[in-house]
């Protein structure tokens, strides 16, 4: 805290860089990353991403690395299951939005279509029917047309949505 000319106490807030400690032990990168990897399920681009970031050489991340995936700390069959559940649970997505988002994630189609296999259909429906009767009652075409929008971003396709939609109606 700083005086300023008036008198006045003034506060200086300076952006605080938050930064990860580089860690040059072998033995405490290995302490840190399995705690990371057991906290939740996640997927070896992330965890490539903080090894880097620790500052170890490449092959001891490398090793590192192996070694997880050996030890099933890390799966991205696990990952993708567990990815899949939680933002169509939690979020609401739709198969689009999530494919998206694990491919940008550099996760395998086959591990992709694992992963979608765990939604079930009926839920996965009523999931999208439920989000839609949120926006109700549609009054002017203008207001569906925003409805059916906002179910596209969500990662529904139009015929998943003018499945719902049909069925709301009738």
């Amino acid at each position: 805290m700083q005086t300023g000319d008036l008198g006045v106490a003034c506060f200086i807030f300076t952006p605080m860089a938050f930064h990860r400690e580089k860690v040059y032990d072998l033995e405490t990168a290995r302490i840190q990353i399995r705690k990371y990897c057991t906290y939740q399920e996640r997927c070896q681009s992330e965890v490539e991403e903080r090894l880097r970031s620790t500052g170890l050489v490449q092959t001891a991340q490398d090793d590192l690395l192996a070694e997880l995936i050996s030890e099933g700390f890390l799966s991205e069959e696990r990952f993708a299951r567990a990815f899949v559940r939680g933002k169509h649970r939690s979020k609401g997505w739709g198969r689009v939005k999530i494919t998206h988002h694990l491919k940008a994630k550099r996760i395998s189609a086959h591990c992709i279509q694992l992963g979608l296999s765990e939604l079930d259909p009926e839920s996965y429906f009523q999931t999208l029917t439920a989000l839609l009767a949120k926006s109700q009652p549609w009054t002017t075409r203008l207001e569906e047309q925003t409805a059916t929008a906002a179910m596209q971003r969500k990662g529904y396709t139009w015929e998943e949505i003018e499945t719902a939609k049909s069925d709301l109606s009738g």
